[in-house]
């Protein structure tokens, strides 16, 4: 076959498109089906892992709590109820983020003494795990005591240890050190940083060392003697920083005024406590809030009440002279209509006046409210020119006591109303509860939210599953080895036969590798057990009877009576193919001469249990004649040339008149000649052979010879004149796919 042929072989369209339907589809679904137990068990396998990962997890339990924010006027009564006149906002974002405040949540890290760590010593997620699910009568004296923590330290905490500490101080050098306390008694412990003693101490008396740096005061511990617990004392913004992260407050419905605050914690007693403290905090900051509100508006109000009553002093006195020297001089109904106007319009522009104050201290003068305000006052400002301009027209004496006793009733009006607001505050401030109401105090589920356990056992388990499924694709992308004999017929080369895998052939070959390894039967020599002898109905050894048919008729037109048995890599079955061959021809009454032409690596020696020398090599150096080297393979009609000697120079010796003597006196004197070669692909020994031979076979294992290594063998072999007549497709496994050897189950006995 030409090299061109074997690299654009012909195919129909029908052809093509069914072989890519093959490699798309059936290829890799068959390739699935044939690893389905390597699937299933690293399936398997990760399902477990997933099982213990799952039950290894620590539960996540959630406290959950509702608050209540009251749309309530702010600032000083009275005033703020002016604004209404300018829209009412939701507070809700501005309460959420004064609930995740350093300030309400150090509180509650105080109060419950969060940025103290204390936990009983475990051995990871194991101990944790035990721990977790000892289920002691008294978990407060009696400790759990698994039998896997005998081969532990015996300062691990396995269920049912508890402590609690009250206070702990520490210097800034030892914040968020990891301390040891070890129960040495019923109420005694020792502290140790890095193994070494820190302090010594008794329950319920606050122990201390000797510079004073490390304070502690336990109040209960219970656990086994020599059992060690947690202790770090934490910076306080990294406990406030904890808290704010497993905290979530979010409003329930768009400004409903409703928040829902949900913290999660591996301890439900604890996110219980927690949860509880901070709304209590907040409820007490949210007070204190309105409380210092309040006492800031009656501090403004003290503070202008003076003012007021001096101006309003000033104007009686003003007024009282004026009329003593105008005594004719008095105010005309029409003239007291515009007065009360006025007074009305000077007080709402004070009172105003009050609250822009207020509004000042919360918002910019960009804000709605601030302009809103701004608005009210011009407006107000405009009504009063208005009211100016008309008592223009007014006798002059009319207007000098008409301005005098406006501005007597104004700040008679403003110092009553400042007055009564100062009262109304000082009641304000006595019954002070703020703005915020606790709707419903925390609870925690009776079940973790997480982890799902489930969910995690699945998608393990599903991962195992496709990093199994990957894995046999992916191999079988890198490894190309051909497992469709029609991929041999698509680049032209013909298959000669299809050589079934041997299981028995394996476990003997694997038994003679024990033997050899353990040196047994060293020195003694062994008759042969070659399939084709010891298991002649084995479906590979009637494959071979199979070509030795196809090779009778593919002879008759050959140059002589020499078969060459070549591959292109090495363990493809060569000497396994040549021995059988052999032998099931000689069965057959011709006279065989098997030839190991593998002078560098050939062992037909060892299948046959004959001596590697004298052979061929020896022969071709000229040490010995061709009849001394050839031996009786113990079998009737078979015999056999081994390797010899392993010379320094195989080509060279092949290239030598002496073969060619060697090929011809065989021929002549077999029926057949059948030689074994080393692979084309790494040395050119077969190529010298295949020159003297008048049929050559190559040999390419199945799911291990790649397509592109047989055809590149064939191309070498086409380059030194050598036409390989046909393929040997050897080891071909019985697998779920549309390629396997079922036409060989048939066996004669």
């Amino acid at each position: 076959m030409s090299q061109e042929q074997l690299k654009h072989p012909k195919k129909s369209p029908a052809t093509e498109q069914e072989h890519a339907d093959d490699i798309d589809f059936a290829r890799y679904f068959n390739l699935l089906l044939e690893n389905k137990m390597l699937i299933v068990s690293v399936t398997a396998v990760f399902a477990v892992i997933g099982i213990v990962f799952a039950l290894l997890q620590t539960p996540i339990y959630k406290a959950d709590a509702l608050v209540q924010i009251e749309q309530k006027a702010s600032g000083v009564p009275g005033l703020g109820d002016m604004e209404e006149l300018f829209g009412a906002e939701s507070k809700a974002i501005t309460e959420i983020e004064l609930l995740k405040s350093r300030k309400v949540l150090g509180d509650a890290v105080d109060n419950l003494k969060l940025d103290i760590v204390a936990r009983p010593k475990h051995l990871g997620r194991l101990g944790q795990y035990f721990a977790r699910t000892y289920l002691g009568k008294d978990p407060g004296n009696v400790f759990n005591q698994p039998f896997i923590g005998n081969f532990f330290s015996n300062t691990y905490a396995w269920g049912g240890e508890h402590i609690h500490v009250t206070q702990m101080s520490v210097s800034d050098s030892y914040l968020g050190k990891t301390f040891e306390l070890i129960a040495t008694g019923p109420n005694s412990f020792d502290l140790t940083l890095n193994e070494t003693i820190v302090l010594r101490g008794k329950t319920n008396s606050v122990a201390s060392n000797d510079d004073g740096s490390v304070q502690l005061l336990v109040t209960d511990i219970k656990a086994e003697f020599g059992t060690a617990f947690v202790i770090t004392k934490l910076y306080r913004a990294d406990a406030i920083a904890q808290l704010q992260r497993s905290l979530q407050v979010a409003e329930k419905g768009k400004q409903s005024g409703i928040l829902t605050l949900a913290l999660e914690a591996a301890d439900r007693k604890k996110a219980k406590k927690t949860l509880n403290a901070i709304a209590d905090a907040f409820l007490l900051q949210n007070v204190k809030r309105m409380s210092q509100e309040v006492e800031k508006s009656i501090e403004f109000l003290n503070e202008e009440l003076p003012k007021i009553d001096s101006k309003q002093i000033a104007a009686e006195e003003t007024l009282n002279q004026f009329r003593l020297k105008n005594d004719s001089v008095d105010l005309t109904l029409e003239t007291e209509s515009v007065l009360d106007q006025l007074v009305e319009i000077d007080t709402k522009i004070h009172e105003l006046s009050f609250l822009e104050v207020d509004i000042a201290q919360k918002y910019t003068q960009e804000h709605p409210k601030y302009l809103s305000l701004l608005a009210k006052k011009s407006d107000l400002a405009a009504q009063k020119a208005r009211l100016n301009a008309s008592i223009k027209d007014l006798p002059k004496a009319q207007q000098q006591i008409l301005r005098m006793a406006r501005d007597v009733e104004v700040n008679q009006q403003i110092y009553l109303a400042l007055l009564n607001k100062v009262q109304e505050l000082n009641v304000v401030k006595a019954s002070t509860v703020g703005n915020i109401n606790i709707v419903d105090y925390a609870q925690v589920g009776r079940f973790p939210i997480k982890p799902r356990k489930p969910l995690i056992v699945v998608i393990i388990t599903m991962v195992g599953g496709l990093l199994a499924v990957a894995f046999v694709i992916l191999k079988a992308a890198f490894h190309r080895g051909v497992t469709n004999p029609q991929e041999f017929e698509d680049v032209g080369l013909t298959i000669y036969a299809t050589i079934p895998l041997s299981e028995e052939h394996i476990k003997r070959t694997q038994l003679a590798k024990l033997r050899e390894r353990v040196k047994r039967n060293k020195r003694k020599q062994q008759r042969h057990e070659l399939l084709a002898e010891v298991n002649p109905s084995d479906m590979a050894i009637e494959a071979i009877r199979s070509l030795r048919t196809s090779l009778h008729f593919a002879m008759m037109e050959a140059k002589n009576n020499v078969v060459m048995i070549a591959g292109a890599s090495p363990e493809v079955g060569k000497s396994f193919i040549a021995t059988n061959l052999a032998t099931v021809i000689a069965q057959t009454g011709q006279k065989v001469l098997l030839i190991d032409g593998d002078m560098r690596k050939g062992y037909m020696h060892k299948i046959l249990q004959i001596p590697a020398k004298p052979g061929l090599s020896d022969h071709l150096i000229g040490q010995l004649t061709l009849d001394e080297t050839i031996m009786s393979s113990g079998i009737e009609n078979l015999d056999f040339i081994t390797r010899g000697e392993i010379p320094p120079n195989p080509s060279e010796l092949l290239m030598s008149e002496r073969f060619s003597k060697v090929i011809l006196h065989a021929s002549t004197e077999y029926d057949l000649v059948i030689i074994d070669t080393p692979p084309i692909l790494a040395v050119t020994d077969a190529a010298i052979i295949g020159n003297h031979a008048g049929t050559s076979l190559m040999l390419a294992r199945y799911d291990q010879s790649p397509l592109k290594e047989i055809i590149t063998a064939t191309n070498r072999f086409d380059l030194n004149g050598v036409e390989i007549k046909g393929v040997i497709f050897n080891a071909v496994e019985k697998r779920n796919s549309n390629y396997g050897y079922y036409n060989y189950g048939y066996e004669y006995k």
